[in-house]
């Protein structure tokens, strides 16, 4: 159990040196997440739930079922911060076993690798913020979002599916950044595993975001079923998807490695063969099953004017400045 203790600290903290080659808020949180996801994992591993406040945000992206509190935008922004993750690398550090070894992978260790991924992670963010975040952006992700930004994001379930929906798609596009860029180089093989379990991670949220996780008693409904008790759009394409046995089987696929060692850790099975579950995995599989998805989504929302903003809300660059009116409601700091 050490050793997955360690892994899942050591990913935390490789992530908080990608965090400091960024001063952009939102991109920020967005790799803070990581740590959470982790830290959340760490606490079921040793059996200590500390931070029941941060593992609503995990569950969030877990399309659980939220307390009152979401129905009226939940504040997520406010906890995503330095200060909450310190604490939560404090408190995985503080339940290690060895305290004096507690780092040891290589784009940690050694000096050279550490230097070379902080600054292809410096590049790769500034490629990430000049196409998703230059100008005047109206953006869903609750993540980087406040409270007071989203009063309308949750208010019903249509718009509720496209917040979730939009926020791990945004996340899988970052994700991608990554891997594509630590592909080309084999030399950081804990940072391209990484950011393989998030991308697989959030492929399995977005599914779940739009057909509800029928193996999860937790899970709320998705696109799908709200539109069709709704009686707006047409569901056509989505059943196509629904029942495509490929795209389903690629969803079990995922799924199975997103309990294993991405939203959860398998306490039972060796590391090495989680590991192996991640390495084995064909990722561009995983890209076309959420190009699948996202093109059926796309042509749903097309079949209503209801639907259709919520789609096309997704980093929604205003031409306008003119309409600015919006300097109070900047989102806070990390």
């Amino acid at each position: 159990m050490e050793d997955k203790k360690r892994f899942l600290l050591n990913s935390a903290l490789l992530y908080q040196k990608i965090i400091e080659q960024t001063d952009n808020n939102c991109l920020r949180k967005f790799l803070a997440f990581k740590i959470i996801i982790n830290a959340m994992s760490f606490e079921d591993v040793v059996d200590d739930r500390k931070f029941t406040a941060i593992r609503e945000v995990r569950d969030i992206f877990l399309a659980h079922k939220q307390n009152n509190q979401f129905s009226k935008a939940f504040n997520s922004s406010e906890l995503v911060k330095s200060k909450n993750i310190d604490q939560l690398i404090a408190f995985m550090t503080g339940h290690l076993a060895d305290q004096t070894n507690i780092k040891y992978f290589e784009e940690l260790t050694d000096a050279e690798k550490l230097l070379k991924i902080e600054n292809l992670a410096k590049q790769t963010l500034k490629l990430f913020e000049a196409k998703f975040y230059n100008g005047f952006r109206v953006s869903n992700n609750f993540l980087c979002t406040g409270e007071n930004q989203i009063k309308e994001a949750s208010s019903n379930n249509l718009s509720g599916c496209f917040y979730r929906y939009n926020s791990s798609k945004e996340l899988s596009i970052l994700a991608n950044f990554f891997i594509n860029n630590l592909s080309i180089d084999l030399n950081y093989p804990n940072a391209l595993r990484n950011f393989k379990i998030d991308y697989i991670f959030h492929a399995v949220n977005m599914k779940d975001c739009i057909f509800k996780d029928i193996y999860n008693r937790y899970s709320i409904d998705g696109l799908y079923e709200v539109i069709d008790e709704l009686g707006i759009g047409n569901i056509t394409v989505l059943q196509e998807l629904l029942t495509n046995p490929i795209f389903q089987s690629k969803y079990i696929e995922m799924r199975h490695i997103r309990n294993q060692i991405a939203g959860h850790m398998n306490r039972m099975e060796p590391l090495n063969d989680l590991f192996k579950l991640v390495d084995d995995f064909d990722i561009g599989t995983a890209y076309d099953f959420v190009s699948k998805l996202d093109k059926a989504v796309y042509d749903t929302a097309y079949t209503h004017f209801a639907i259709r903003p919520h789609y096309d809300s997704f980093s929604m660059k205003i031409e306008n400045t003119d309409i600015i009116a919006i300097s109070g409601l900047k989102n806070s700091d990390y």
